[in-house]
């Protein structure tokens, strides 16, 4: 019996990839060559993993503090105009299971700030019985130290507990952890032949329809 459902955050219960595209976009064009390139699906490739590592990998050559310090002050606008949005029908999705009697839980690697403007933006905070971090102090995804606090924190079994997130960072810390995973691909996104989750849904109303048959 699934009793449990950890959530991911960024491109799982927000569809953040626009944010990002323009955060990083305005980013390239501060504190790179003026005929630097931007390329989408190299910033696509930043929804998951914590951003300290995309900064380095993506500004090898600056101070990544400075960098992080000036991500955080230029991402905030993004998230109070048109390019945060959530997914068709998530809303009802999450609504239904909810009063079902699933707990929620979230596990991101956003910092408790960013992730708690965003779930306030669309009201459905008070539906998560703990969110978990980047400012938490535990050691991110894809290591399982998140999940696992959340598990025994929330006192269910791992084999009552569903990882659902939308990159191998989520699937990986899920194996780890020794728990199922849905991957979710509400928005676009490719994941190499050794990602092997339980199921991968295109859709809110799909990700009920499998957590309902695990249920048979």
């Amino acid at each position: 019996m699934v009793k449990l459902l950890i959530f991911d955050m960024d491109g799982t219960l927000i569809d953040t990839d626009e944010v990002l595209y323009e955060t990083w976009k305005e980013l390239f064009k501060l504190y790179k060559p003026k005929d630097y390139k931007i390329d989408r699906e190299f910033v696509r490739g930043f929804s998951g993993p914590p951003v300290m590592d995309s900064i380095k990998l993506a500004f090898p050559e600056k101070d990544p503090d400075f960098i992080l310090k000036e991500y955080r002050t230029r991402t905030a606008k993004y998230y109070d105009m048109d390019y945060l949005k959530l997914f068709p029908n998530e809303l009802p999705v999450l609504r239904k299971l909810h009063e079902e009697g699933y707990l929620f839980a979230i596990a991101t690697s956003k910092n408790r700030e960013m992730a708690l403007k965003t779930l306030e933006k669309y009201g459905f905070e008070n539906m998560f019985s703990l969110i978990l971090t980047s400012s938490d102090h535990f050691k991110t995804k894809p290591d399982p130290e998140m999940l696992n606090y959340i598990i025994d924190k929330l006192n269910v079994s791992k084999d009552e507990t569903i990882m659902i997130g939308d990159t191998k960072f989520d699937y990986l810390a899920a194996e780890n952890a020794k728990i199922k995973c849905i991957l979710f691909k509400g928005a676009p996104r490719h994941y190499d032949s050794e990602t092997k989750p339980y199921k991968i849904v295109d859709s809110y109303e799909e990700l009920y329809k499998v957590i309902k048959n695990l249920e048979k």
